[in-house]
């Protein structure tokens, strides 16, 4: 019997670890996430997944802790093998500050919730829960105007979500067409 690679085992403490989220074990995820990354440690995307399931669980300080850590590596110079944080793109960063936000958000951080979202924002993804955020920490913090605008830029990106928030205020927007 041939023994696993490195990367082999990790992707099942990975798989393993989904699979707890699925069935709303978030403390097992917990731990079997934290032994991906005592045999990774350089991997963010396992410190995201680790995030996720602490946000999950309600545990914001800890979620904001691993999305931080997950950003850091990710902003750092990596090996080009997998396993190592250099499976990180502008994709999964931009995904990494949406949940920051959404955990800043129950926090009733606001200044960092606009931070990550327009971190998110820079690279082109996610720009539907991007814009929602930041006009939920606009509509929290006074600007209402800025609020409404962020919404609107969201619903045209396709967010459901920002058409419900404009419609509690009375606004009726139909989002444009994209090209």
């Amino acid at each position: 019997m041939e023994e696993q690679s490195k990367t082999e085992q990790t992707d099942n403490y990975i798989d393993e670890g989904d699979l707890l989220i699925e069935q709303g074990d978030f403390d097992g995820a917990i731990r079997v996430y934290t032994g991906a990354i005592a045999r990774e440690p350089r991997d963010g995307f396992i410190y995201f997944l680790r995030g996720d399931a602490f946000r999950k669980k309600g545990d914001f300080d800890r979620a904001i802790a691993d999305y931080t850590k997950a950003i850091s590596i990710s902003n750092e110079p990596q090996p080009e093998t997998n396993g190592d944080g250099s499976s990180l793109d502008d994709e999964d960063r931009a995904m990494i500050y949406i949940y920051r936000a959404i955990a800043y958000i129950s926090k009733s951080d606001y200044h960092n919730v606009i931070a990550d979202a327009n971190e998110a924002i820079k690279t082109g993804h996610f720009l539907d829960n991007a814009y929602l955020a930041r006009g939920k920490a606009y509509y929290n913090l006074g600007p209402m105007g800025q609020a409404f605008e962020d919404w609107k830029t969201a619903a045209n990106h396709g967010s459901k979500g920002a058409l419900i928030e404009l419609e509690k205020y009375g606004i009726k927007y139909t989002p444009l067409k994209k090209p």
